[in-house]
């Protein structure tokens, strides 16, 4: 990720900078042109000015945010609240291993004007008089930079303070040098199970189509087999989508939408329903794919849709068994998959 160049400005939310709320009039016309060349479609619900500064806060694709600008007009970035759950997941399997004793005060999503797109996270440390900090991750919710204390201290000193009596003195230490007091187990770091990342060129495709502004989760990487890899993402809709790429010409190849349980295609549920007769069953999803508009197949044509079906059967020992098919676009049995096509596909 490239270095970030707005370091002063991302910590004034921490400092308390003094903002005053000023009329849209009041406002210079570069700013307000800013605005308007940095989003398609906005409404501006308030507008402050701070030294040097006026933010506009503001909705864009139903999505709540605050956008920087110079006096002079340049915009500077905006950021957009998230709650954690739509954030990558490695973000907060870094704060869970590391900073134990701490709690998460904010999480947002940041969009600079450098085209460096990244999550801030503001932790502060249980307790009263305690200052926040701020962990700094890129999209794939990697540690870029942070202002917070080191883990490895952090977690010893909440160890010593969660275990008194593995902690002695000195003089302690030296009247029982031969006794078999316990002392304080080392800290193990948990290892840092490295996401999958798309190439530049499909990120930067896949950002261009769906602005973070118009998610409201994701994306999630996965590779799968064929030279393709797909992002799970959801919209702020709360619709689910896949969107599978080929890794070897990096272009986007179809994209799915999960489909609601009141949506799905009743020639397949009348086939499903024929096919297990007499059994229980439950559709874990159903999955319609279209293909891109410039996608075409070996023939030269551009592929019709279909729909991916995951089945799920009780079996013996408690376990789940699994049946994927595939349905073409008037709702015909295909065929079925051996296996799952991802590492987060229904296993």
């Amino acid at each position: 990720m490239k270095k970030f160049l707005l370091v002063a400005l991302l910590s004034l939310p921490l400092i308390g900078l003094a903002q005053t709320k000023v009329k849209e009039t009041d406002v210079p016309k570069s700013v307000l042109l800013a605005l308007e060349k940095t989003y398609e479609s906005y409404k501006v619900k308030t507008w402050y000015q701070a030294p040097g500064q006026y933010i506009a806060e503001f909705v864009t694709d139903g999505q709540n945010g605050r956008c920087y600008f110079t006096a002079n007009g340049d915009w500077q970035y905006s950021s957009f609240p998230v709650d954690l759950s739509e954030c990558p997941t490695m973000m907060n399997t870094y704060f869970v291993n590391n900073y134990p004793g701490y709690r998460i005060r904010s999480t947002e999503y940041v969009e600079e004007m450098s085209g460096d797109n990244y999550y801030r996270m503001v932790i502060i440390k249980k307790g009263l008089g305690s200052t926040d900090c701020e962990l700094i991750f890129d999209t794939r919710g990697k540690l870029q930079r942070s202002t917070a204390p080191d883990p490895d201290v952090v977690k010893k000193d909440y160890y010593a303070h969660s275990n008194p009596e593995d902690v002695t003195s000195d003089e302690e230490t030296s009247k029982t040098k031969k006794s078999n007091k316990r002392r304080p187990k080392p800290v193990e770091d948990v290892e840092e199970v490295e996401a999958f990342a798309p190439s530049e060129a499909i990120a930067a495709n896949f950002n261009k189509r769906y602005p973070a502004t118009r998610l409201s989760a994701g994306p999630d990487w996965y590779e799968r087999d064929n030279d393709e890899c797909v992002a799970y993402y959801t919209n702020n809709q709360k619709n689910r989508f896949e969107a599978v790429y080929s890794m070897s010409t990096e272009k986007l190849v179809k994209t799915g939408k999960v489909l609601a349980k009141e949506r799905y295609t009743s020639a397949i549920l009348k086939y499903l329903n024929e096919k297990f007769k007499g059994e229980k069953f439950k559709v874990e999803k159903m999955v319609v794919y279209e293909f891109d508009a410039k996608y075409r197949g070996a023939d030269g044509k551009k592929p019709k849709p279909y729909t991916y079906v995951v089945v799920s059967q009780k079996a013996p020992g408690h376990t789940l068994k699994y049946t994927r098919m595939e349905f073409d676009n008037t709702g015909k049995f295909v065929g079925l998959l051996a296996q799952p096509l991802d590492a987060r596909d229904v296993q």
